[in-house]
């Protein structure tokens, strides 16, 4: 940095140099501040895509359940030898019922907390523009100092250059 600044502070003095300096802290500032806003994009949109995972797993998982759960009341019946009919077929109708809306519920709350996390994400892709866009002013800023006082150098040298001093 010194290396870089060396130059400035030679040819146009310690003014220069400050005034560049807030232009370098801007744009290091609208660096970072856009790297962290993309990463927490990027960990945003895993946790999405694990979510939507989740909603399916624990989708297949519940209608699994229920096979099981079915065929187990369909041994335990026939081991007791009642045949099928209407009363066993409503106790099988009910459980398929009950249970569907459990898995309903479950898919739902999971693919809402993907939903969250997607939202999330472009909550971060949009603040990750912010952040450049604020370095970036003030870099702007520092670039109108910066040239404000190389007009006020030469209106002075011209100055200087009419009376011979």
């Amino acid at each position: 940095m010194q290396a870089l600044l060396a130059p400035i502070v030679a040819s146009g003095g310690a003014m220069t140099a400050a005034s560049i300096l807030p232009g370098v802290a801007g744009a290091a500032s609208a660096v970072d501040g856009y790297s962290a806003a993309l990463a927490e994009k990027r960990r945003a949109e895993a946790n999405a895509y694990i979510g939507r995972t989740r909603a399916v797993q624990t989708n297949v998982n519940a209608r699994e359940g229920l096979n099981e759960e079915l065929a187990t009341m369909r041994a335990t019946f026939a081991t007791n030898a009642q045949k099928p009919g209407v009363g066993t077929m409503e106790v099988f109708d009910e459980l398929r019922r009950v249970r569907s809306r459990e898995r309903r519920v479950e898919f739902g709350n999971q693919m809402a907390q993907a939903a969250d996390w997607k939202m999330a994400a472009k909550k971060a892709g949009v603040s990750s523009f912010g952040a450049l866009l604020g370095g970036l002013k003030s870099i702007n800023q520092s670039l109108f100092d910066l040239s404000e006082i190389k007009r006020v150098q030469n209106l002075e040298k011209q100055e200087q250059g009419k009376y011979g001093l």
